[in-house]
């Protein structure tokens, strides 16, 4: 990923409804690694809105999925720190 393309995805992130908010990139992370992370949850919220066609159809793909979805939350809690606790997007 270059930083033109890192760019765009971080101009049109936008907080899903029911996942963090991860709309401020936090000093610990390059801008590069930032994409990466934002590009990851919105693939999980993309995969999520299909969670039972995957399930049913392709059950390799949903246990990625969830692994994917514990490493964002690892990521999350190491990036972003006590901002979990606050509340969701709306």
């Amino acid at each position: 990923m270059n930083h033109k393309n890192a760019d765009k995805i971080i101009a049109n992130y936008k907080p899903h409804k029911g996942f963090f908010d991860l709309s401020e990139k936090p000093k610990s992370l390059s801008k590069i690694e930032y994409e990466k992370v934002l590009d990851l949850q919105n693939l999980i919220t993309h995969e999520n809105d299909r969670r039972d066609y995957i399930k049913k159809h392709n059950p390799h793909s949903w246990q990625q999925l969830q692994e994917y979805a514990a490493q964002l939350q690892q990521i999350i809690f190491r990036h972003w720190g006590d901002k979990v606790f606050d509340e969701v997007s709306p």
